[in-house]
């Protein structure tokens, strides 16, 4: 499996880049594809999320569970909430998707739309809403996303203001959603807080030799019981996810000549070269080596091997 390439923060939620100075939302396209990348890896963000999908269908697994989602239909990911989206198999899929900060909603948190329509949300978070077009509140946001995308595209006269406003019909929806929904949330907040802590120790310190006995210790459970957790939330093992975020972060290590592969298989925490090269290949369907060689020759062939930073 092959995942997009994203940015990260220092404490590991995902960078939004706004779509345009001073205004603050991102709207970006995401197309998967068994030539480029079939899936964005598990992460969060601060922003509330809102996902349309336009083409095929999208998987979005959020703490344990999994979200087929198909053309026309959507999700709303709440903030905060740790995600891995991936496209079907020999399928293409894509989807667009609005991130919108909380802070664009309400003018501070002394402010009524903080205290009554904000603030609820943040406490008890309900991690997603499936957008399915069936109630007319869903139509309406789903259709609110994609006028997003097209003030963007035509920016007409006062596209900050219509965009603005809809960012406001969006999350007057959302409440209501919210609230038929009954406040209550499918999956304890604290184990997506769990999660997020044992994601965060790897990114860490994957330069480093982890034993699941420091990993469980984070959690302050029983080692049975964080492999449990963990493969239960993210359908694999810790292991296995920590041995693809150490190929992920070798690539740009490989992109300098002058360091060999052994030393990159140190850096990034594999005990030897032979098994960093085994781990590579399963990844990536290709050596490390071979992928240093495409990468001297031209960047032009290794655009079908984008990968996780």
């Amino acid at each position: 499996m092959i995942a997009k390439n994203i940015q990260f923060a220092e404490d590991n939620q995902e960078l939004i880049k706004p779509v345009l100075p001073g205004l603050p939302i991102s709207v970006f396209y995401t197309t998967f594809h068994e030539d480029t990348y079939n899936c964005i890896n598990w992460h969060w963000h601060e922003a509330f999320q809102y996902c349309l999908v336009t083409e095929g269908a999208v998987d979005f697994l959020l703490s344990g569970t999994s979200y087929h989602v198909r053309a026309g239909q959507g999700i709303f990911i709440n903030t905060q909430q740790v995600h891995f989206t991936r496209g079907r198999t020999g399928v293409p899929s894509s989807y667009l998707c609005v991130d919108i900060p909380p802070a664009f909603i309400y003018p501070d948190e002394r402010s009524r739309l903080y205290q009554k329509y904000i603030y609820p949300v943040l406490k008890h978070p309900y991690p997603q809403i499936l957008l399915l077009s069936r109630q007319e509140e869903e139509q309406r946001i789903l259709d609110a996303v994609q006028k997003i995308q097209t003030l963007l595209r035509e920016q007409p006269d006062y596209m900050e203001l219509d965009i603005h406003g809809l960012v406001m019909e969006i999350w007057h929806f959302t409440c209501y959603l919210l609230k038929a929904h009954g406040g209550t949330a499918p999956f304890e907040v604290a184990e997506n807080d769990r999660l997020k802590i044992i994601l965060q120790y790897m990114q860490d310190h994957y330069a480093q030799k982890i034993t699941l006995d420091e990993i469980a210790g984070q959690l302050h459970v029983s080692r049975s019981e964080c492999c449990r957790f963990f493969k239960k939330a993210t359908g694999q093992s810790m292991f296995s996810y920590l041995n693809n975020l150490r190929v992920n972060k070798s690539i740009d290590l490989l992109k300098d000549p002058d360091v060999s592969l052994a030393d990159i298989a140190t850096a990034v925490g594999f005990c030897n070269q032979s098994y960093y090269t085994d781990c590579f290949r399963k990844t990536k369907n290709i050596t490390p080596r071979k992928y240093r060689e495409l990468t001297l020759r031209s960047p032009r062939d290794v655009l079908l091997l984008d990968v996780d930073s």
